[in-house]
Order: structure tokens, then sequence, then C-alpha cells
């Protein structure tokens, strides 16, 4: 089935103060997203609201023509990974896997998950033990637990060696050939490739 999102004319309030606003666009199965912008331009706010988590806002997020605002139960079909790894740090790596697998009511291959990821050699090690770059590593795994037709990743580029940039720009290729979309917030010079981009300093109110 064919995916799209669209954006109309979206203006994102934090208390009393518009975070964004007049940001429009569109994006449909198979695409990338890059979305840019100076730190406080509101890129992990947009994010955010589109996953669902933010709801003080005028606009429309449409997802297959579905008002988000409105009908909400499409966002079963969204995943938002932030810059916190969301790990349990007393649990192993596989434990963690496991959880996820039971709040996502799902049975996915764990030998296929870890090695799409490179993290076999991690799976009995507690979690407080890893490195940076292997918890975001295994936070990624989420991403292949779920079922979600919608990847928003924020700043999933930190702590990712040029190898493991790569790695995770095959995992996107396939998510989105599967009829997948993908939006990612980054501010390295190792930009996976995309389709789109916005700049989040030409909507945001600074």
């Amino acid at each position: 089935m064919s995916n799209k999102l669209i954006i109309k004319n979206l203006e994102c309030f934090r208390e009393e103060r518009t975070i964004f606003q007049r940001l429009s666009c569109e994006i449909e199965s198979n695409q990338t997203m890059l979305v840019r912008g100076k730190n406080g331009s509101g890129k992990t706010s947009f994010l955010r609201l589109v996953a669902g988590y933010l709801k003080n806002y005028n606009g429309k997020v449409l997802f297959n023509d579905n008002d988000l605002q409105q009908n909400n139960e499409p966002l079963t079909d969204f995943r938002f990974i932030g810059q916190k790894n969301s790990l349990k740090d007393n649990l192993t790596v596989r434990k963690n896997i496991e959880m996820w697998q039971l709040i996502y009511h799902t049975k996915k291959d764990i030998n296929k998950i870890v090695d799409l990821l490179d993290i076999r050699m991690l799976l009995n090690k507690d979690i407080n033990t890893l490195s940076d770059g292997q918890k975001k590593r295994v936070s990624l795994s989420r991403l292949l637990i779920s079922k979600a037709k919608v990847w928003l990743l924020d700043e999933p580029l930190v702590y990712l060696d040029l190898n493991k940039v790569k790695l995770l720009e095959d995992i996107i290729l396939q998510h989105n050939d599967a009829g997948g979309i993908t939006l990612y917030t980054s501010n390295t010079n190792n930009d996976l490739n995309y389709d789109h981009l916005i700049n989040m300093d030409d909507y945001a109110i600074l």
C-alpha cells in the first residue's frame, strides 16, 4: 500500500510561545525527508508534533487522508525515536528487545534484527556497560521491531561512525522500499540520502 503524509500550514505553540509557523510539505512512500535548522528552530518539536506527542498546533497533519487531530488512530503507524535512548540500563540488550516486542505486540526475528544493526556481540551485555554508539544502535532496533509505516528520527546520526551511518541508511532504504516513509533531523555533515529538505529556519520564530 502506498502511504502519504501531508502537512498544511502548520503552526506549533509551546505554552504562550509560537515555535514555528506556515510550514507545509508532502512526503510519500519510498521517500526520506531531512529536517535541518539551528538549535531552537523547532526540529524536534516538528517531529514530536507529527508523532502525536504535541497537541497544541494549528494547521493540518494528514496521513493517508486522515486528519490526525480529528482521528489519532493512524498514529499507531508512526514511530518516534528521540535523542534519549529510552533503554532500560539494568537489563541486557536481549531483554530490552524482548520488552519492545511485548510493547509493540510483535514477534520479529531477533537474529535478523541484531545482524542488521551489528549488535549480536552485545546481546547478553547490560545496557549500562555499552558505549554511546552501541546504545544508539540498540535504540534503533525499536524501528525494526515495530510495524510503523512512518519513522521519525531525531538526530539519529549522533554517536554513529561512518560505517554505522551507512548501516542505518541501508535499513532506512529497506523500510522505504517496503512502502515506508522516513523523516529525520540532523546537524552533522554525514547526511543520509534524502528526497526532500525542510529548513526550519525558514519557519521558526526565533
